[in-house]
């Protein structure tokens, strides 16, 4: 974990650097890499067995900044949230809500509607960016 303030926080987006917003001070934004699942121990030997996997398509500008720009609003409202960079796509986690940023449009799951805090915050930058689909919840 680390401390940074709002510009070295969006300078590690600009990396596309996963990142995850664990909690907020008075001078500064405690960050960490986002932890994914770990079934079992793992040793470094183990891993440099695994097989090299060719790089993977990067997100496009267009959508590196209009993360930048979510991410600097959710952080002024002080909302804890992770990015998570794939290939050619973001995911922005906020508890069990996510919005999934495509080339094309942008899909979100977990939020009611468009008016439910915080995506309140943020759905006009993300409608600006392109058409918005809201997923429901698999029965």
């Amino acid at each position: 974990m680390e401390k940074v303030d709002i510009n070295g926080l969006l300078s590690r987006l600009e990396e596309l650097r996963n990142i995850e917003v664990l909690d907020y001070a008075d001078d500064g934004i405690y960050i960490d890499k986002v932890k994914g699942i770990v079934k079992g121990q793992v040793d470094g030997e183990e891993l440099s067995d695994l097989k090299k996997r060719r790089p993977r398509a990067r997100p496009t500008p267009r959508q590196v900044s209009l993360v930048r720009e979510v991410a600097d609003t959710l952080a002024r409202n002080r909302v804890r949230f992770k990015v998570i960079f794939g290939p050619k796509e973001v995911t922005i986690r906020m508890g069990d809500a996510f919005i999934r940023i495509y080339e094309r449009d942008v899909r979100i799951a977990g939020f009611t509607d468009s008016s439910a805090p915080p995506l309140n915050l943020i759905i006009d930058k993300l409608g600006s960016y392109g058409p918005i689909r809201f997923l429901k919840p698999l029965s």
